[in-house]
């Protein structure tokens, strides 16, 4: 898998949702404030379902209700596809989480 190229990442994180790339440490962080405790800790559950499935995993913190994802594939030093592909998953649970409230 190769790395992402500045262009290529740009483009990939105009197709997600609150994503920031960090680039001192060649990653992309989202952070997300879910209502209370035990749905971020739901929330998290869910994604580490998705990243077991993908065999990519993201770092995650959990301060209270609020998680923060941080996505790049360590062994590259860099973003490759799959991160920009877990990400639009995180997205997509993310989303499903707030709407059940």
């Amino acid at each position: 898998m190769a790395l992402l190229t500045e262009d290529q990442i740009a483009d990939g994180l105009q197709r997600l949702d609150g994503w920031e790339w960090e680039r001192e440490d060649n990653a992309i962080r989202r952070t997300v404030k879910m209502p209370d405790f035990m749905s971020g800790i739901h929330l998290v559950t869910s994604i580490a379902y998705a990243a077991e499935e993908a065999g990519h995993h993201p770092d995650i913190d959990i301060r209270f209700n609020r998680i923060t994802f941080h996505q790049s594939t360590h062994a590259l030093g860099g973003l490759t596809e799959a991160d920009m592909e877990l990400a639009a998953r995180i997205d997509e649970l993310v989303s499903d989480a707030l709407a059940r409230g």
